[in-house]
């Protein structure tokens, strides 16, 4: 087992308070196996990254090698956790995740398992850190820059992830399985409010025009919201990011595409650009709706670079077998 010590990170509130019960789960295995901690809840939103800023920033020399930050919470409060490392400017702390929000996205697109407790063997029975992509983004009229684990997107899909966000689960779907209705409603919804708008890329010296874009999104990972694959070549170990542009899209073209994203078959689609890059430069001289990883972001114009980085995790997914990790 680990030498690390950890501090834990853990909101309480991820999906819809249900990773309150996934955190007392946690600790009970942490107190039983006698593994060296400390915590501390969340209260309100950003919290995580105030309180992994100030964390980091105490830590002598000594300390840096010793702990690890392990994140109880959903794909947003992780977010946070990695760009308040990044704030303090010191040291790249290794992380590690229990899935507890709705989708876990970062999660499975690693291979961590579903279940809590197998998510925490993992990363107990890590002996080193492993490094996974990360992405980098600097807005430039606004002057803001920031991290993310899985997408950063505009138009269409950043609509859909603000419905899905706002939305009270339904118990009686959740019940009879039946909680992609929502997803399918919000996303018909989507379309019907969401109109086209131009768009410039530029990767490389090359530059490409698109007048009707719905959809601009940067991948890390290949899972979306609700469990979909919008970008399924997107890989957090190949050092590149993924480009989605969704363009010229009629309601049949829509339709369709769904049906292929289903099957993630999109790729072959027209309308649908692919790119792989390291470095992406993308404007967009419109007010867009727009999200990263899943956390909204005001209707804003866009002058956006991103580029790929890497971050230590503390988490051998290889440790349990895969049938464990679903």
């Amino acid at each position: 087992m680990s030498l690390r010590t950890f501090f834990l990170i853990v909101n309480c509130y991820a999906n819809h308070g249900k990773a309150k019960k996934i955190w007392a789960s946690v600790k009970n295995e942490l107190d039983t196996q006698q593994v060296q901690y400390s915590f501390k809840l969340t209260r309100h939103p950003e919290d995580a990254r105030e309180i992994a800023k100030n964390f980091v920033s105490k830590l002598t020399l000594s300390d840096q090698s010793k702990y690890v930050i392990m994140v109880v919470g959903g794909d947003g409060t992780l977010n946070d956790t990695l760009n308040g490392i990044k704030d303090a400017k010191t040291v790249d702390l290794p992380l590690s995740f229990i899935p507890s929000g709705n989708n876990n996205s970062f999660a499975r697109g690693i291979g961590l398992a579903k279940a809590p407790l197998f998510a925490l063997k993992q990363t107990l029975n890590a002996q080193e850190s492993v490094h996974y992509d990360v992405g980098y983004y600097q807005e430039m009229t606004h002057n803001k820059q920031g991290y993310f684990l899985n997408d950063y997107s505009a138009g269409q899909d950043a609509y859909l992830t603000s419905m899905l966000h706002h939305r009270k689960p339904s118990k009686i779907a959740e019940k009879l399985h039946l909680g992609f209705l929502s997803y399918f409603v919000a996303l018909f919804k989507a379309y019907m409010d969401q109109e086209s708008f131009p768009v410039t890329l530029r990767i490389g010296d090359k530059y490409e025009f698109f007048q009707h874009t719905y959809i601009v999104n940067i991948s890390n990972q290949p899972y979306f919201a609700g469990g979909f694959m919008l970008s399924p070549e997107a890989d957090a170990t190949d050092r590149q990011l993924d480009l989605i542009v969704a363009d010229n899209m009629n309601f049949f073209k829509f339709c369709l595409l769904d049906i292929l994203v289903y099957f993630r078959k999109q790729l072959r689609f027209p309308g649908i650009h692919h790119y792989k890059a390291k470095e992406i430069h993308i404007v967009i001289n419109s007010l867009e709706f727009g999200q990263v990883d899943g956390e909204e972001l005001p209707n804003q114009y866009y002058d956006l670079f991103f580029k790929v980085s890497k971050y230590p995790f503390w988490v051998d997914v290889q440790s349990i077998p895969v049938k464990e990790r679903h």
